[in-house]
């Protein structure tokens, strides 16, 4: 099973061909889910032209809401990782958490978001 992050959403929203092809690879193989994280992190940048696409796409897989187990297992990565990488964000904590929390397999191109050790990460065009 996978977890979606939020720049796959946005390439498959903006129609990227080598991410949609993934993107349907993935669902023949497992159920997808994104975050409820994910969204939030959509919709503070969508243009207004994007909102019914994104809709649609967003639709397509199980959205996970943050719980206070995640959100935990968040705040632990934030405490942990940020003294070393100073772009992390509480963000991609949260949603590795929630990786973590619900033993999926997190799908994203920015695969250096995410070094911890305890998560799988996957690139899906490498």
């Amino acid at each position: 099973m996978y977890l979606l992050d939020t720049d796959i959403l946005i390439w498959a929203t903006r129609g990227n061909p080598a991410v949609l092809k993934a993107l349907a690879n993935l669902k023949d193989k497992a159920v997808t889910y994104t975050s409820a994280v994910t969204v939030a992190e959509i919709y503070k940048n969508i243009f207004p032209s994007e909102i019914i696409k994104t809709d649609e796409i967003i639709r397509n897989h199980i959205i996970i809401p943050l719980d206070e187990q995640t959100a935990k297992q968040a705040g632990l990565y934030w405490r942990d990782y940020t003294p070393r990488l100073k772009t992390l964000s509480i963000t991609d904590c949260m949603i590795a958490a929630t990786a973590k929390n619900f033993e999926l397999i997190l799908v994203t191109t920015n695969t250096r978001h995410f070094p911890m050790p305890d998560i799988k990460v996957l690139n899906p065009l490498k």
